[in-house]
């Protein structure tokens, strides 16, 4: 099968990256002819707000630029990940008046809230999805700009009326809670099928460590600082931060006074397993809802137990208790006693690793993932 994959990477590389990359490199490895339209945020530089103010709603020449990819490269199915700013939902237009089907992977909240997450100081925030786009605008959602905020508002205004969204056959989402979520904010739930996000096999889990590891963005929605908080009540604990993110140099400040906690800055792939390796479960405190959890994900393919809240799409990775723990999102003594129980019931945890391994294989594994992908290609391009 013939797939164009199209992606908008982010100034400072995420888990959305990272998935696509993956994505790219699985569809290969399972025999599809792959090929990839990327654009990158870096390119926006300093003026980035209002460079993207001009792009956002129909993308100054990126339909010709569109056009003439798709020419050189004929496709059966296009596969959409990232489009916001500089891509544009424009690439399902110009899918559609080729006659090529296509798919749009939701990695984000970002069809209905403006920073994609659903939070807003600090708290879960839906009034957009009864409000409108605009409504993001006075309380500077994206960036905390309301100028960043008016050019998603304008864009996605701009697309719900002239029906771009229409032009998807299939939308894909990481989680059945992120299902749940974008059908509640008006997608046709018949239109969502539910793949998680492409999590790699590492092998044979190594026998686990000691103490707890965090892995993502150091930014206020994915917790940090609330984990910091819990950590005061496990002083000897051993807790890892691999990371960087704006809110950095506040949280190093706030550890001070934890001489247990250490900080790695980014690491690559090979250097996340090996904190993995290193630890004994993972905590992934967000206080977001989220839609899948790649770092969560890779614990549970490392053997490693994991800590996360409930009611969000994290708690779907633990499946019925296998594998993890659930805390009460955004309770710091909640979130204390759930990792105090596995530091201290190393046996325990040990058994908690073992199940979040087969829960990996059972759910996550790439060939079985992959296979449901390209189960979703077909069916949308048996009906162009």
């Amino acid at each position: 099968m013939r797939v164009a994959l199209f992606h908008n990477r982010y100034a400072t590389r995420g888990g959305e990256d990272a998935a696509f990359d993956l994505e790219v490199e699985q569809l290969r490895k399972a025999g599809c002819d792959v090929r990839t339209f990327v654009v990158d945020n870096a390119s926006l530089g300093p003026a980035g707000a209002v460079r993207a103010a001009f792009t956002a709603r129909r993308g100054a020449g990126m339909a010709a630029r569109l056009g003439e990819f798709l020419a050189e490269h004929p496709v059966d199915v296009g596969h959409v990940h990232n489009s916001f700013p500089l891509l544009t939902p424009v690439v399902h237009e110009v899918l559609s008046e080729r006659g090529i089907p296509s798919v749009q992977t939701l990695h984000n909240y970002r069809l209905a809230c403006a920073n994609g997450a659903f939070l807003r100081d600090g708290r879960s925030c839906e009034d957009c999805v009864v409000a409108g786009p605009w409504n993001a605008v006075r309380h500077g959602c994206w960036r905390g700009s309301r100028l960043a905020t008016a050019v998603w508002a304008d864009a996605t205004a701009a697309h719900r009326r002239r029906g771009t969204w229409e032009c998807v056959a299939r939308f894909v989402a990481p989680s059945a809670f992120a299902a749940r979520k974008l059908s509640e904010a008006g997608l046709p739930a018949e239109r969502v099928t539910v793949v998680p996000n492409p999590v790699e096999d590492p092998g044979v889990p190594a026998r686990p460590g000691r103490g707890a590891v965090f892995v993502g963005r150091l930014s206020s929605e994915k917790g940090a600082a609330l984990l910091l908080d819990a950590w005061q009540a496990l002083p000897e604990v051993p807790l890892t931060l691999v990371g960087d993110g704006p809110e950095a140099g506040a949280l190093r400040e706030q550890a001070k006074r934890l001489p247990a906690v250490r900080f790695t800055g980014t690491l690559d792939r090979e250097g996340v397993r090996a904190e993995l390796a290193r630890a004994a479960f993972l905590v992934a405190p967000s206080l977001c809802y989220e839609t899948f959890g790649l770092a969560p994900a890779e614990a549970l393919a490392a053997g490693r137990a994991i800590v996360v809240p409930r009611a969000t799409a994290l708690a779907d990775l633990v499946d019925g208790g296998r594998g993890g723990i659930l805390f009460d999102a955004g309770d710091a003594d909640a979130l204390a006693r759930a990792c105090a129980s596995l530091a201290v019931d190393r046996v325990g945890c040990r058994a908690l690793g073992a199940e979040a391994r087969e829960v990996y294989e059972e759910r996550l594994a790439p060939e079985s993932r992959v296979e449901t992908l390209l189960s979703v290609y077909r069916e949308v391009s048996s009906t162009r």
